[in-house]
């Protein structure tokens, strides 16, 4: 339902911050924003296309310089305004002025189509880690969720139970972007699990070292794979330790490799396999196996498996291509509907019991 007349809402987290974005929606929407504002040239947005950015002023005085696009089917306007507050409450008091109802921040909002979820999707946006991140949550910024929940309510039980099905999958994506992924990477004392971490996060993060057990405790760095966020996580080599100091990094190896969304098994292509290697092979069943130092010549034949140069940098791209396949199987298409937030989760919830029922 379109409300009547005429409200306005700040779209994005309070505080300071480059640019604000307010919302006016209802069915005088256009009327009242165009009445605020004064372009820089050509006619008012009561006659300006719809998703045609317009640039002018709103505000007392010389007033804030702003952009302005009727979106939604000619219901409704955004205005781009400056981030800081005196710059929002400028533009806010002219729409009042105009006619408009100031709703407070985050009140109301929800009785706008899809106007809450787009919300939250402009507050995640301010904390995307990547640039495909930030793509799918504009996606969902521009209606993409929204709409795609209204729709459920229409068709027939089956297909509305297919639909709500494939968010559900797809919410397993959208809950990670923000934090990541995070990818442990396993093995045997000096078979490269600190160099590998380097070479993928592109810097020296871990010590790198020829004595075996290093890495006493989890190292970790953010990076991106593919467009999306993941933290890699090298860790102690995997062996009986006699020391207590590497035994408690084991420990820890162990309930890093237990929380990880992958684990990448690092084996050391140059020297024969060991019997430590095999059990590591049997006790990660469904990690990535990565033949490392394959700049060396070749104890034994990788197969399938990635083969990579920690050191020269061989192989990298397409491990991390094989990482990605593993943590995002099937990504969204652009502009596909994808929820990003647990309450989101729920609604679906809530709403495949109903069909169910």
């Amino acid at each position: 339902m379109i409300r009547a007349g005429a409200a306005a809402g700040v779209l994005t987290p309070g505080g300071v911050g480059a640019v604000a974005v307010v919302w006016v929606w209802g069915l005088e929407a256009v009327a009242v924003a165009d009445a605020a504002f004064r372009p820089v040239s050509g006619r008012g947005l009561a006659v300006s296309d719809v998703g045609r950015l317009r640039v002018g002023r709103i505000g007392a005085g010389l007033g804030d310089e702003v952009v302005a696009v009727v979106v939604r089917g000619g219901w409704a306007v955004e205005v781009h305004c400056h981030g800081g507050p005196a710059a929002v409450a400028l533009v806010l008091e002219a729409l009042r002025a105009a006619g408009a109802e100031i709703l407070p921040a985050g009140v109301g909002l929800r009785e706008c189509e899809g106007s809450y979820i787009r919300a939250e999707a402009f507050e995640d946006l301010a904390r995307a880690p990547t640039v495909r991140v930030a793509e799918i949550l504009l996606d969902q910024a521009d209606y993409a969720l929204g709409d795609e929940l209204d729709r459920i309510e229409k068709p027939d039980p089956p297909e509305a139970l297919e639909a709500i099905d494939r968010l559900l999958a797809r919410a397993k994506l959208g809950l990670r972007m923000l934090e990541g992924w995070r990818v442990a990477l396993a093995g045997r004392p000096n078979v490269g699990k600190s160099s590998l971490l380097n070479a993928l996060a592109g810097f020296e993060r871990a010590i790198v070292a020829e004595s075996p057990g290093t890495t006493r405790d989890v190292v970790t760095a953010r990076t991106a794979l593919g467009g999306w966020p993941v933290v890699l996580a090298d860790t102690a080599g995997l062996r009986e330790a006699i020391d207590p100091v590497e035994a408690a990094g084991v420990s820890r190896a162990e309930d890093e490799h237990a929380a990880a969304d992958l684990v990448v098994l690092v084996l050391d292509r140059s020297e024969p396999l060991t019997g430590a290697d095999r059990r590591l092979l049997a006790g990660f069943p469904d990690a990535l196996v990565v033949a490392n130092k394959c700049d060396l010549p070749a104890a034994w034949d990788a197969g399938d498996w990635p083969s990579v140069s920690a050191g020269r940098g061989d192989g990298l791209d397409a491990l991390a291509v094989a990482i990605v396949a593993r943590l995002v199987p099937d990504p969204p298409p652009p502009g596909a509907a994808v929820p990003f937030r647990a309450r989101h989760v729920e609604v679906l919830s809530q709403h495949r019991a109903r069909r169910i029922d």
